[in-house]
């Protein structure tokens, strides 16, 4: 029921069943808390519903960054390499110019 569920996934499902949550409260407290909440006695699947809700709400989100951040890394990457034959571009320019002085005056 708790399977991949952090402390911070516990401290939600307490909050939503009415639960107060100590700053001091450990994992193993929060599940007892859960555990004896009266709706986990009339509807323990609901709970483990909401339980497993959660997980998967921070593990979808967690997705979401990871994929944003990869994004992030390609744009990088493309502009980089954007930057570089910028760079490449110029420096053939410089040296054509260089090789050829009579081109700076009819470039202007």
């Amino acid at each position: 029921m708790y399977k991949n569920a952090l402390k911070e996934d516990l401290i939600r499902v307490v909050e939503e069943l009415d639960g107060t949550v100590e700053s001091t409260d450990t994992v193993a407290k929060l599940k007892t808390k859960i555990e004896k909440s009266s709706t986990f006695e009339s509807d323990a699947d609901f709970v483990k519903t909401l339980i497993k809700n959660y997980v998967d709400e921070k593990v979808s989100r967690n997705e979401r960054q990871a994929t944003l951040e990869n994004q992030k890394i390609e744009l990088a990457k493309l502009q980089l390499a954007q930057l570089e034959k910028e760079v490449e571009l110029q420096t053939t320019k410089n040296k054509a110019l260089s090789l050829n002085p009579a081109a700076k005056t009819e470039e202007k």
